[in-house]
């Protein structure tokens, strides 16, 4: 009941060989796709869910998308989600997000939509890389303080990129339509477009991951990183924010 999509952004043409013969061990339906540039994440998402959808007939019930930095250690994990429990109207499922490195939970991601003014202030900040780089500092310090205890299941605005499920409803809608920033933002682009069609996001504590953190985005220059992150703010203002 349950296949795996890869879509592999970036790697060296041996890393792609050793992945490839990694992945025929496992017991488990693998589709691994190759689009030969660094599409993104999202992006990169929407590719193999594309690509798959148009070798099959099989119309999957949840999407998952997921960094590959993520550990899963309950073994009924994706039974409870096969089972279903959630309304109609919750299109957007996110679960537990325990961050070792910084011993707090990242889940909910935000529980309210954001104001234009703090969308400005973002995108105001992140033009520079100095100024980004202390917001980030001070991010990091505040979530070790005040998201050290799990919270409980509840509907939220957005849920952590680094893993969450989408109905299949909602795929069929986006999956078409190119994400137009990288790397960042993904999670207002999704939690606004749910916004538009009238439907629900849920956090789920019973569901439960580990998130080794920015495996893949930790890497990155902080300049390079504050450009990502100010383009991708922009695009959401002026996709979402433009008639506020």
């Amino acid at each position: 009941k349950i296949g795996l999509i890869i879509t592999n952004n970036k790697s060296t043409e041996v890393k792609k060989v050793y992945l490839r013969e990694q992945l025929k061990m496992i017991d488990i339906d693998v589709s691994y796709y190759d689009p030969k540039s660094n599409l993104g994440y999202l992006s990169g998402c929407f590719y193999g869910y594309n690509r798959y959808c148009e070798s099959t007939s099989y119309a999957p019930q949840w999407v998952f998308v997921s960094n590959t930095d993520i550990v899963i250690e309950d073994k009924t994990f994706f039974e409870k989600i096969l089972n279903d429990p959630y309304d109609k109207d919750t299109w957007c499922i996110g679960p537990s997000v325990y961050s070792p490195n910084n011993d707090s939970y990242d889940n909910p991601h935000y529980k309210h939509r954001h104001k234009l003014a703090k969308i400005n202030l973002i995108i105001w900040l992140y033009k520079r890389p100095l100024l980004a780089y202390i917001h980030v500092l001070l991010a990091k310090i505040g979530f070790k303080v005040i998201r050290r205890i799990e919270e409980p299941s509840q509907f939220v605005y957005s849920v952590h990129g680094c893993f969450f499920g989408l109905r299949n409803d909602f795929m069929l809608q986006i999956s078409d339509e190119p994400y137009q920033g990288f790397l960042y933002s993904e999670e207002a682009y999704i939690a606004e477009r749910l916004r538009l069609e009238n439907k629900k996001t849920y956090y789920d504590s019973s569901l439960k991951i580990v998130h080794n953190e920015n495996s893949v985005t930790g890497m990155l220059k902080i300049k390079k990183k504050a450009n990502y992150i100010s383009s991708s703010m922009s695009y959401i203002k002026e996709t979402f924010y433009s008639s506020k």
